[in-house]
């Protein structure tokens, strides 16, 4: 009898501890984004000049989102707000917010994946250059590359043209993106972000 009284009493203790655990951490997980909810919480936010919609972070690769973070961290990559943001992350805090927003989805990608071919998306000569890494429909074929199904058309571009330009810096991209036209790159964005996937958060921490 006292046996089983221990038993039961350090289960409940360990039940206790391990939810009071989630519950710190999804506490800490909420301080540490409150931050990038600024500008990735708010519906169709934007960035002013150049112009366009702030990327969305919902359902996107949690190795993708650290790799960002950090390159922004070192400077590798370059945009004021995102650097001086990052420059103050650790690495933990870094692990939170990659955990954070690619936990935060509406469906899994298998559905995603399905309701995509359902929509009937014909599909243009131009991904031929973005299948091997990004897929025929956005949902990438690894972590390390960025999911871009459903992102916003305009953030697309943008980025686009800032691999052309050599303001991002990425050999694989800067050599794909030096070989497209302006229109490509239009043909390109307005194709990817047709598909379901990425998706907004709002500020009560969940996709829309």
């Amino acid at each position: 009898m006292i046996k089983n009284f221990n038993f039961l009493y350090l289960f409940v203790i360990s039940i206790t501890l391990l939810a009071w655990s989630n519950y710190s951490y999804s506490n800490e997980g909420e301080k540490v984004v409150s931050t990038c909810l600024g500008c990735h919480g708010v519906k169709s936010y934007g960035n002013i000049y150049p112009s366009y919609r702030v990327p969305k972070l919902a359902n996107q690769h949690k190795d993708y989102i650290v790799s960002a973070l950090n390159a922004y961290k070192s400077g590798l990559r370059k945009h004021p707000t995102m650097q001086a943001h990052a420059m103050n992350l650790n690495d933990k805090e870094i692990e939170i917010i990659a955990d954070y927003f690619s936990n935060i989805k509406s469906d899994s990608i298998e559905n995603i994946q399905k309701i995509n071919q359902e929509k009937g998306i014909k599909e243009i000569e131009e991904i031929a250059v973005c299948v091997a890494c990004h897929g025929k429909d956005g949902i990438s074929i690894a972590p390390s590359f960025p999911n871009i199904a459903g992102q916003h058309e305009d953030y697309i571009y943008h980025s686009l043209k800032a691999y052309k330009n050599g303001t991002r810096n990425n050999a694989i991209m800067l050599g794909i993106a030096a070989g497209l036209s302006d229109d490509q790159m239009k043909k390109l964005s307005k194709y990817y972000s047709s598909f379901d996937g990425l998706e907004g958060i709002s500020k009560g921490y969940k996709s829309e």
